[in-house]
């Protein structure tokens, strides 16, 4: 684990309260020989070794920037210039500006102010299905906001998350959602613990692949299909989506998992991210989703919408790690599946 014992300080006190907790930026100065294929790599909130740009064999030593240091470990020019406002800098573990300069073998750590909760803890145990120091994936139950509102205040995701920091003693973490889900949805969210976390996920060229699963009403025909309808708001409704033209470009893909003529388990993944995409499009269909009464569903079968996340691939922004993660299916799904689609599973 790294050391995140704080370096003695002379910076200003209103920024004093960010020194009880982990670096958001760790990177150590190297000079242009590559370090061994098997050099560990720090634990911090992200570590890279950046080469100097040092000229062939030449004896003199270069001088570089912290700004260069951190925009050649991918930092964005966003984060860099909330680094370069709200950060402290330490070189070697002694108080520095941005402007300081390094040279090989120094370690440059920055933090940030620590972010203090705008959310009220709530005492909920929403269960997690992965955690690292840099992020956790939770499987959110269906009926759960993601954010407090103007009618909710206290029983949503953030809140019982700044409540679970709290309660394990991560005074630096805070609630920073890389994507989300409605209410009635359930399944998988990446949650980052900060900022840098959460924007390194915006710049990595591999998006994140999201598969849902569903129980819909009806016999779906097919095994496969492909739907490319774009996506609008319907007029006068600030909630529903419907299909229209002018809408934006949707595409989502559909697996038939098994199939009755009450009702079917399909699979999706998705290609774009619209506002009820998976909804819309099984609607248009002709077969909406168990429980989804804004789009046609049918409650006699289950009172809340069956739509799950059930996985997410991505890699991992820190660690650089390819990820693959699933949740269990929802439990109140499990007596339909048993009842009508344990024996019309498809065999692909």
């Amino acid at each position: 684990m790294p050391d995140t014992t704080a370096p003695t300080t002379t910076a200003s006190t209103e920024k004093k309260n960010i020194v009880n907790g982990e670096p958001l930026l760790s990177l150590v100065v190297a000079d242009s020989t590559p370090a061994p294929a098997n050099t560990p790599q720090s634990t911090s909130v992200t570590s890279a070794k950046a080469k100097h740009p040092s000229s062939g064999t030449a004896t003199k030593t270069r001088r570089l920037s912290i700004n260069h240091l951190v925009r050649q470990a991918g930092v964005s020019q966003a984060m860099r210039r909330r680094l370069r406002t709200d950060g402290i800098v330490y070189v070697n573990q002694k108080a520095a500006s941005w402007h300081s300069l390094v040279v090989p073998g120094d370690k440059v750590t920055i933090y940030l102010p620590k972010e203090e909760p705008t959310f009220i803890p709530w005492a909920y145990d929403i269960p997690i299905i992965y955690e690292d120091e840099h992020l956790l994936i939770i499987n959110k139950p269906t009926g759960l906001l993601m954010h407090p509102t103007s009618t909710e205040r206290f029983h949503t995701v953030a809140n019982a998350l700044i409540h679970y920091f709290e309660k394990t003693n991560q005074t630096q973490a805070a609630f920073h959602p890389v994507h989300r889900l409605d209410k009635d949805t359930s399944g998988l969210v990446i949650i980052a613990k900060n900022a840098l976390v959460q924007h390194s996920f915006t710049k990595t060229h591999a998006p994140i692949r999201k598969i849902y699963e569903a129980l819909c009403d009806g016999f779906f025909p097919a095994n496969f299909a492909t739907i490319h309808w774009p996506i609008a708001r319907k007029e006068e409704s600030i909630i529903e989506r419907t299909i229209s033209p002018d809408g934006k470009a949707a595409h989502t893909d559909i697996t038939c998992v098994a199939r009755h003529k009450r009702l079917s388990h399909v699979r999706f993944v998705l290609h774009t991210g619209r506002t009820h995409q998976i909804r819309v499009h099984m609607s248009h269909l002709g077969f909406p989703l168990v429980g989804d009464d804004l789009y046609g569903g049918s409650l006699d079968l289950l009172e809340k919408q069956a739509l799950h996340a059930i996985g997410l691939q991505f890699v991992h922004p820190m660690t650089h790690t390819f990820m693959n993660v699933t949740a269990p299916l929802p439990t109140a799904w499990e007596p339909l599946i048993s009842q009508y689609l344990e024996h019309n599973k498809i065999s692909f």
